[in-house]
């Protein structure tokens, strides 16, 4: 019976997943349901959001100037856990969730997952070299981001890091080189 009543109306949001949610973030009961509300809104009806929809949501919330959704594909690809190209509530929560942190590690740890679009727990080079690219085309504009080296920038912050273009960088390695080079720090957390 429970689930004739189900059919055709948006996903409902469960006792077990509010429970799961208040225990790994400081969310409410309150604020995750309007979280959900608003999960539903932005096209997750069915339970779940494409990249299109999370788009269309990250623009309006975060109200960044990301054109060309660099950003909002990068955070998508950091949250759909699963690679199945959508995200469910859970993983939604948690991409939202992460724009908000403003510790240190916490923000590092998100700069992480972003540049790790193959989420293997894994930096390699050239996605080092693609987030820096994309994210200096932000930072100052197509044209004179054009005039920069991204191989070599790449390249300083992995020998920084004493590590050469065929390895891979874990999470924790890049977050305590991070917390030792303040430079580095900054240009990864938008720090001055």
């Amino acid at each position: 019976m429970g689930n004739d009543a189900s059919k055709g109306r948006a996903a409902a949001l469960g006792d077990g997943e509010i429970a799961a949610l208040k225990a790994s973030t400081k969310l409410s009961d309150q604020e995750i349901r309007e979280m959900f509300d608003e999960f539903n809104k932005g096209g997750g009806s069915d339970g779940k959001i494409t990249k299109e929809e999370f788009r269309k949501y990250y623009k309006k919330s975060v109200g960044s100037d990301d054109k060309a959704g660099i950003l909002a594909d990068n955070t998508f690809a950091a949250f759909d856990a699963n690679h199945d190209g959508s995200i469910n509530f859970t993983e939604f929560t948690f991409a939202i969730m992460a724009q908000n942190k403003t510790d240190l590690d916490s923000i590092l740890n998100f700069s992480f997952e972003v540049m790790d679009v193959s989420g293997d727990g894994q930096l390699s080079f050239d996605e080092l070299k693609s987030y820096l690219e994309k994210a200096t085309i932000l930072a100052v504009g197509q044209e004179e981001a054009a005039t920069i080296d991204q191989n070599e920038v790449a390249e300083s912050i992995f020998q920084e890091l004493k590590l050469n273009k065929t390895q891979k960088l874990n999470k924790e390695q890049f977050v305590q080189g991070c917390k030792r080079n303040k430079e580095l720090a900054n240009m990864f957390t938008g720090s001055e």
